[in-house]
């Protein structure tokens, strides 16, 4: 018998400011995939609080992971007995707020990644610099946000450290004119991450389509080769599902990954040369 491991990305849209409507919807699409046997349930970016432009909204709807609150809201998963939820939210630490991807298990906290790239007007947000690994039925996966899609580095550490799905939770919303979106129709950014890394690769991502911005949401699923195996009807909510064979999950990571150390050490000194 063929065993899976089941991966689900959620679109959406989202009440920015309003936590407890939009942890609602958390758990209601939660509940549902635990009943579904989903593994690993991915919502978009900051889908608890909202992606604020202005750093004072930002600190007003975010949260604490060492306060009673956030416990408070990990017991509100106690009876998912089974999916791990990947879920958005700002996070205050000290006088700093990050935008942080939580990960919850039968109720519990059990880790965090930090956005490691940004860009104005959200460019208040600390970046993270810590790139863990995570897993579930044996398989590793990591996870990166939005923005970091378009660079290789997180997404490519994530993979040198075993993962072999990585987890991209999303909030695209643009002016409506927007160049970024031709890009995002192609998924050139999305595909190159899982080519490159021999990952597999899941975006969530919301939707909005209000005061001339705009997000028919981009939630897509690709596999370890690149090609995109499922994706999401453009503004409709829906919870993107894909079953990866475990067998397919365990093979060694091929040489495009790890490539030639010597090349290797010609790009570390390139880059020493280039930004030191």
């Amino acid at each position: 018998m063929i065993e899976y491991l089941q991966v689900a990305a959620f679109q959406g849209h989202i009440h920015e400011g309003n936590s407890r409507i939009n942890l609602d919807k958390v758990l209601e699409q939660t509940e549902l995939a635990d009943k579904r046997g989903i593994d690993i349930l991915c919502f978009p970016e900051s889908y608890l609080h909202g992606y604020f432009s202005k750093k004072d909204d930002a600190f007003k709807n975010a949260i604490n992971l060492q306060d009673k609150n956030f416990s408070n809201l990990c017991k509100e998963f106690s009876n998912i007995g089974h999916t791990t939820v990947l879920l958005g939210v700002n996070e205050l630490d000290n006088e700093r707020i990050y935008n942080t991807v939580i990960v919850i298990e039968k109720g519990k906290y059990i880790g965090k990644y930090r956005k490691a790239y940004t860009y104005a007007p959200y460019d208040y947000y600390s970046l993270g610099r810590d790139f863990p690994v995570f897993e579930k039925k044996g398989v590793k996966y990591g996870i990166i946000i939005c923005l970091d899609s378009a660079y290789r580095e997180p997404s490519h550490i994530a993979a040198l450290k075993g993962a072999r799905i990585i987890f991209c939770p999303s909030f695209n919303r643009v002016a409506k004119d927007a160049r970024m979106l031709h890009y995002l129709h192609r998924k050139s950014h999305f595909i190159s991450r899982a080519f490159d890394n021999h990952c597999w690769f899941v975006t969530s991502d919301i939707i909005w389509d209000e005061n001339n911005e705009v997000c028919p949401g981009y939630s897509c699923i690709l596999s370890d080769d690149g090609e995109l195996v499922a994706k999401a009807e453009p503004f409709q909510e829906t919870m993107l599902t894909h079953s990866i064979p475990l067998d397919t999950l365990k093979i060694t990571k091929k040489t495009r990954l790890f490539g030639n150390p010597e090349l290797f050490e010609i790009v570390k000194h390139t880059y020493e040369k280039n930004f030191t």
